[in-house]
């Protein structure tokens, strides 16, 4: 007889075949008991070993050991694989031009420098006038610079040049907004018209400018000085006030197209006004390691509002006059290692006096070949470098007459330049000697050092 117990109740069993089912079913209930709470234990001895290693130095590998070293190595592997699918799903939506999420936005923010990133160059120089003797030591540049990100798509550029011949002056203020293929700037930038236009003192190849760079986008007027009319000539440069926009496709041919729109009254100069000036360009290829660039670019608009002086009833007046201007620009580069070699053609419009146009013609090919230093020698490379630059119609101001003339003029440039870093321009010592063939010579030669041929030593110094 067996006699079983339940919430303060008495069963008494006398069936044989009954007590022997109710004994194996106790037996079994024991075993799954028993089990359980080694089950227990070992899962309580497993956490501790994970959350506190040190508290079980002897334990076995395949409780705490193995389990830590697998945990790490799963969460290894899904962090790659994250990354992994992240940057194929970017890539993707890249190629798709397809915008992104908060998501991504959140995800890739973490790939994003805030850091600001400052860059500047102090361009030094010895001129040397082979024509009379006379030189100088000048400083033609000093510049320093600031750029970065504020958001995953927003980037902003700020630089100033303390001695931009002998003045202060704020070049690049603007903020631009970056979506896919899209580039977009606000504020006041380069236009983008002319690769030489652009070049800085960090990416310029020469002591000296080219024609086409100094003298594109020159006008002239007058202005009273003590009840005289004085003649001045003066430069747009390559900056503007103005929003500019960029859409690029990375094909087999890449090609990368700009548009821009800006006052057209040159830097530090936010006049108001009921016209702008539109500059568009687009480039086919790309020569940043090796390979062709061609590009094609136009401008249309007016040059900065400024003065003139007329006569009337034998009484000067100084009245307001804005010359209309119209740019066309093509050029092709080539680069293949060490070899580069580039040429630029530009036309200029710009209206006179008279209501018409007046026509300039500037263009130049320049090349170099770089040679390699070894690592134990002081240079990183020696470049011969050689330019062959013409201007036709080039506006020029007499200090003599005080008054504007036309000059056109041949000239080659050749030298070599001693770079002591691995980027070519960033860092070198330059020996340059210009050699001009005049078609018409100013009568203020003797006096003015702008065509006279001259040797010059400049050291540019980058970072």
């Amino acid at each position: 007889m067996l006699k079983l117990g339940c919430e303060n109740r008495t069963i008494f069993v006398s069936d044989p075949n009954t007590v022997m089912q109710i004994q194996r079913m106790k037996c079994s209930w024991t075993k799954v008991l028993c089990l359980g709470m080694i089950g227990m234990g070992v899962a309580t001895l497993d956490l501790r070993a994970q959350e506190h290693p040190t508290l079980h130095p002897d334990a076995p590998a395949g409780i705490a050991l193995w389990k830590n070293a697998s945990t790490h190595a799963t969460t290894q592997t899904a962090a790659a694989s994250s990354a992994t699918d992240l940057t194929e799903a970017q890539s993707d939506k890249s190629n798709k031009n397809l915008p992104s999420t908060a998501e991504d936005s959140e995800e890739s923010s973490n790939e994003i420098s805030y850091v600001p990133r400052i860059d500047g160059a102090v361009k030094a120089k010895f001129e040397l006038s082979t024509y009379d003797g006379e030189f100088r030591f000048n400083v033609r540049n000093s510049r320093f610079g600031v750029s970065g990100n504020v958001s995953r798509r927003m980037t902003y550029r700020m630089q100033v040049d303390f001695n931009n011949e002998g003045k202060v002056s704020i070049l690049d203020a603007y903020a631009g907004y970056q979506a896919g293929r899209w580039d977009v700037r606000l504020g006041q930038q380069q236009y983008h018209l002319s690769t030489d236009l652009d070049r800085g003192p960090s990416s310029n190849m020469f002591a000296n400018r080219s024609f086409l760079a100094k003298y594109l986008t020159g006008y002239y007027g007058s202005e009273l000085v003590d009840g005289k009319p004085t003649a001045f000539v003066r430069t747009l440069g390559s900056r503007d006030l103005g929003v500019m926009a960029t859409y690029t496709l990375k094909k087999r041919i890449p090609l990368k197209f700009f548009f821009g729109i800006f006052n057209g009254s040159g830097i530090n100069n936010p006049e108001w006004g009921r016209t702008v000036n539109f500059v568009g360009r687009v480039e086919i290829g790309q020569a940043v390691n090796d390979g062709w660039r061609v590009a094609l670019a136009y401008y249309d608009g007016s040059a900065p509002m400024h003065d003139r002086v007329i006569e009337n009833r034998g009484v000067y007046e100084q009245v307001p006059f804005k010359q209309k201007m119209k740019i066309g620009v093509a050029e092709m580069c080539y680069r293949a290692g060490f070899f580069f070699i580039e040429g630029e053609y530009a036309r200029r419009y710009l209206e006179n006096y008279s209501g018409k146009y007046q026509v300039l013609t500037a263009s130049h090919i320049h090349t170099y070949y770089r040679f390699p230093m070894r690592p134990t020698c002081a240079l990183n490379h020696i470049a011969p470098i050689v330019r062959w630059d013409v201007g036709n119609g080039m506006d020029y101001l007499n200090t003599v007459t005080k008054s504007v003339q036309t000059v056109s003029a041949n000239r080659i440039t050749a030298g070599v330049n001693f770079g002591f870093g691995k980027k070519f321009t960033r860092s070198e010592i330059r020996l340059n000697y210009e050699k001009y063939f005049l078609k018409n010579t100013p009568s203020d030669l003797a006096i003015n050092k702008l065509y006279q041929e001259k040797f010059t030593i400049e050291v540019v110094a980058a970072f």
